[in-house]
Parts: C-alpha cells; structure tokens; sequence
C-alpha cells in the first residue's frame, strides 16, 4: 500500500478507506519516504487521520542518520505526528543501537522537532568504551546534523570504564548530576555536579602503577580522549 508518505508491505495486508485505516501482519516493512526511516513488525496499524503507526511483535525502526543507522526496538513502537514533528515511542524492554552510542532501558520517547531522547526507568547508556546510569538520562541531538550534542544524567549519575592499561579494575566518578558533551560522536566532556567522587588507576610513563587515587569534592570535569579519561578537574 502506497499511503501518503508511507508505504506499507507484509504478508497479509488490510486497508479500510472509509476509516482510513490499514493493518498488516508478518514480516511487515513500513517506509517513511520523507524522513527515510523504516520500521520492521510482525503486526502493525497505520491511522491515516492521526497520522500514526502502531507496530508489536519484534518491532524494530531504523532510521539513517549521517550515513549511520539507528536501530531502536521495544516489545511495541509507536509512531505519531506530523513528518517534521515526529515523536517516536518505545515501550517496555526498549533498547538503541548506532556504531559508536547505543542504551537500554524501560521505555523511550524521541521527539523530532526538539531532537531529545528521554531513556525512561532503569536506563543504561554506552558510548564506546564508557558506560552511564542514573535515574534518568536525556540525549540531544544538534537538529541541523542529527548528531549527538550532549547528554543529561539526572539524579545518582554513575560514569564506569575499564582501566585499559593495567586492566586491573574500572575507573569511576559519581555525583548526583552527570552532564556530557559530544564533539564528532564521541563524548569529550564530563561534568559531574554534587557530592562527586572519583576513583582512578594512575600510571607513569612507562605505564607502571604508581596509585589508585580516590577523591571527594563538589564538582568534577573530566576530559576524554578515544573514551579514555585524558584530564581530570577536581573543585572544591
């Protein structure tokens, strides 16, 4: 079915155009030809009055973003709104994945027009090597580029990497706060805000350990470089 700016396939396809209103089952392909994104179901409901898809059973969107694709699953997806002012919804065991970003989490909610991701409940972010939690994490993108900007952890922030030199444990910062930001898809800049602690392995350099340092204070900024922490800023 050619729908507008969608077009629907699958195995058994029902199109109802009083209601305007199709529905198709097993390996289902609905095409977005205005923003190029794709969603893959087993079953899904497109409501042409609401301009909105309903996909269930190992629902799966792609979308292309600078010459990278974005993959995002839940046990449902939803589709709503206008082509320049789509939000997208994952509901329940939601999970994205991009070459250098990917996270899980209870739910998610994209909305176009802003270019905010909201992780809901219990959600987990990877960039590269690091790895982020915290009550509820925010994902910006620049709305020109489509590429990531920066990121939000609000509430029990926690930054984790291995230690990739002596692999003899993880670094680790946590404050209350966590706020990131993304220069060329990678996480540059880590501001920790409230009752942050660090624990880092310190090499020379000949990379032999010379210590584990473990600081408190107020306010941290870590610099990183190819995921690792290059600088570290301590206040107060």
């Amino acid at each position: 079915i050619h729908y507008n700016d969608r077009i629907i396939e699958g195995d058994s396809v029902y199109f109802d155009k009083a209601s305007e209103f199709a529905s198709a089952t097993n390996n289902i392909v609905i095409t977005d030809t205005i923003n190029k994104g794709v969603i893959r179901a087993h079953y899904a409901e497109v409501h042409r009055a609401r301009d909105s898809v309903f996909a269930t059973r190992r629902a799966v969107s792609i979308s292309l973003v600078e010459q990278d694709s974005l993959y995002m699953h839940g046990d449902t997806l939803m589709v709503t709104g206008a082509p320049d002012a789509r939000i997208l919804r994952a509901y329940r065991n939601a999970k994205f994945f991009k070459t250098d970003l990917s996270g899980k989490c209870d739910s998610i909610h994209f909305e176009e027009r802003t270019g905010i991701t909201q992780l809901i409940r219990e959600p987990v972010i990877w960039n590269l090597e690091n790895q982020m939690t915290g009550d509820s994490i925010y994902l910006l993108s620049d709305l020109e580029t489509q590429k990531p900007d920066s990121l939000k952890v609000l509430g029990n922030a926690f930054l984790i990497s291995e230690d990739t030199i002596g692999h003899r444990g993880y670094n680790q910062a946590k404050g209350k706060d966590l706020f990131g930001k993304f220069i060329e898809d990678q996480l540059k800049i880590v501001d920790l805000v409230g009752n942050t602690e660090v624990v880092y392995f310190m090499y020379d350099d000949d990379n032999e350990l010379i210590g584990i340092d473990k600081t408190v204070c107020s306010r941290i900024r870590l610099l990183m470089e190819a995921s690792e922490i290059q600088d570290i800023t301590f206040f107060i």
